[in-house]
């Protein structure tokens, strides 16, 4: 057969479709042989991939495990930090509860302290210091010198406590037990304190005349001149010694001596001690005598009053009863002093009346 190019065109046997026919069956079995092979080593190929992607995975579990247990050891220590912080925490409010209850049984008895320490601290000493001894007393004290500035003197006014004076700071010189005493004495005079932050002088001087001012000095030495003028400054003074019965009135014009006084005498009953009707009965008849006599004082007080006017201040000691009923009675303009004073009337004079009377205390502290 020639085609269009003229070449021959040779004629498979399988006819006219051109289609070779198979020789005794050979090339079937070829092609078959061909796919099973394929398919063989397609299925080898698809294993191998398995087993690596196997291989992956188990290293990733391995991965895996490996995180696992290194975050099952942290855990664990954390586990452990916690236990112990816990065991720490415990511990630590466990002594911050025993510290509270220290500081409130330490705190309990300070105040237990405080409040018996006035029963228990005593003055190293008390007397009484005459005029002209004061005198002596303050040639004493302002001799006294320090080569710092170690020595406190503070003036307290009447009703002046010396946290109300003092700052923080200057308050720390002052033991517990000096201010405690300090605090037992209350004056109505006031007081003046001389202290040594050294203890060498630790003395409080109640005076006879009231403190006006309040001041502190820390200094090489006692400041003494305002205590000196309060003792040296002109005062018309009515004095009154105040008992059922028996009582003084004086007045003077200065510290020296009576310009007029009066002893005033009545009867008054002495206190019963029996019971029922009868004491009841014998105690309106003493109040009876003890207002008569009362009366008695205060038309002295008043005579005295009036002739001798103005008069700066009232200085009081006696019977409490008695001293309540003269302070109401007496002008509203006078400054009223009330001194604890132990006399005798019917054995003194009016010169050691005055002299008891212008007479300063003195504490050691």
């Amino acid at each position: 057969m020639i085609d269009k190019k003229g070449l021959k065109k040779s004629v498979s046997p399988g006819g006219k479709n051109g289609k070779a026919q198979p020789k005794d069956g050979k090339k079937e079995v070829t092609e078959e042989v061909k796919k099973s092979l394929g398919s063989l080593f397609g299925k080898v190929s698809g294993k191998d991939q398995l087993e690596l992607e196997i291989d992956r995975l188990n290293s990733h579990i391995v991965e895996l495990e490996i995180d696992m247990k290194t975050m099952e050891g942290q855990l664990a220590k954390k586990e452990i930090l916690a236990r112990d912080s816990v065991a720490a925490r415990q511990e630590a409010e466990s002594r911050l509860n025993q510290e509270l209850v220290k500081m409130q049984t330490l705190s309990h008895e300070l105040e237990t302290l405080r409040v018996e320490a006035p029963e228990k601290i005593k003055f190293r000493g008390i007397e009484t210091l005459s005029p002209s001894a004061m005198e002596a007393y303050f040639s004493k004290l302002s001799s006294f010198r320090t080569p710092g500035e170690d020595l406190l003197t503070v003036y307290l006014p009447p009703g002046t406590a010396l946290s109300d004076v003092l700052s923080e700071k200057i308050l720390s010189y002052l033991d517990e037990e000096t201010r405690a005493l300090l605090d037992r004495l209350n004056p109505e005079t006031g007081l003046v304190l001389f202290h040594d932050i050294h203890r060498m002088v630790s003395e409080a001087v109640v005076p006879s005349i009231p403190i006006m001012t309040s001041a502190w000095y820390f200094k090489d030495h006692f400041e003494t001149s305002a205590l000196e003028g309060n003792q040296e400054a002109e005062c018309r003074i009515l004095i009154l010694l105040l008992h059922a019965g028996e009582s003084f009135v004086g007045f003077a014009p200065d510290r020296l001596a009576f310009d007029a006084e009066e002893l005033v005498r009545s009867s008054v009953k002495e206190k019963h001690s029996k019971g029922g009707f009868s004491q009841r009965r014998f105690e309106r008849l003493r109040e009876e005598d003890i207002a008569h006599h009362l009366a008695k004082v205060m038309e002295t007080v008043n005579k005295i009053l009036e002739e001798n006017a103005p008069v700066d201040c009232v200085i009081m000691s006696g019977e409490p009863q008695l001293l309540r009923e003269v302070e109401k009675r007496l002008p509203l303009d006078i400054e009223v002093i009330e001194k604890s004073m132990d006399l005798k009337l019917e054995k003194i004079s009016g010169d050691e009346v005055m002299r008891s009377v212008l007479s300063c205390r003195r504490y050691l502290l």
